[in-house]
């Protein structure tokens, strides 16, 4: 990998690891915004979903989570995209998260390669999930039930372990976050092949 292009994705990357418990807060808004397309509502909330849900304990923070980071980015990606005439509305409410959008995928698409089109493939996978014994599509059709998941996405962002502090000197090498999201696409192949 390009020693610039690296160095951008590191920096983009570290800021998107900070800024995760902030973000999902625009997600979790997409969710209960009636003004939005169902189906891109029910990928906001498959996104939460994958996102709060506690994942490979035994990995580096920071490696864990770069997976989260990406499929936020891809998701306000589709809301901006497939959510409907209000779409517009919800992106200039969020113009902070939306300003450099297209440039952080732009990069993660360059130093991740296909690895960004494996985890924007998934969505049919995580619009299947099931939290705390609830379909995507509850989150969304039951406000009740999407306060719910506000207060999860709360609980996750007090909980998380990343800080700016906790970060700094530690993402010195995209190469351990390229490997991991190769294993864990590779886990993916095995179960689609598996359950087949």
């Amino acid at each position: 990998m390009d020693k610039d292009l690296e160095r951008s994705f590191l920096e983009t990357l570290s800021h998107g690891l900070v800024s995760l418990p902030f973000d999902l807060k625009v997600l979790l808004e997409a969710v209960s915004d009636s003004d939005l397309e169902h189906g891109v509502r029910e990928i906001a909330a498959a996104a939460v979903v994958h996102i709060i849900n506690p994942k490979d304990g035994n990995v580096d923070a920071a490696a864990r989570h770069a997976e989260d980071v990406v499929l936020l980015r891809l998701a306000l990606a589709k809301i901006a995209a497939e959510g409907g005439q209000d779409a517009a509305t919800f992106r200039e409410r969020f113009s902070e998260n939306y300003a450099h959008l297209d440039e952080e995928l732009k990069i993660f698409r360059g130093a991740l390669g296909d690895l960004v089109d494996w985890l924007d493939g998934r969505w049919g996978l995580l619009l299947k999930a099931v939290y705390a014994k609830k379909k995507i599509s509850t989150f969304v059709d039951d406000e009740e039930v999407g306060t719910f998941l506000y207060d999860e996405g709360s609980k996750f962002g007090t909980n998380y372990p990343i800080s700016e502090k906790s970060l700094a000197g530690r993402l010195k090498q995209a190469q351990p976050i390229v490997d991991h999201l190769i294993r864990k696409r590779e886990q993916d192949k095995k179960k689609i092949t598996f359950s087949a």
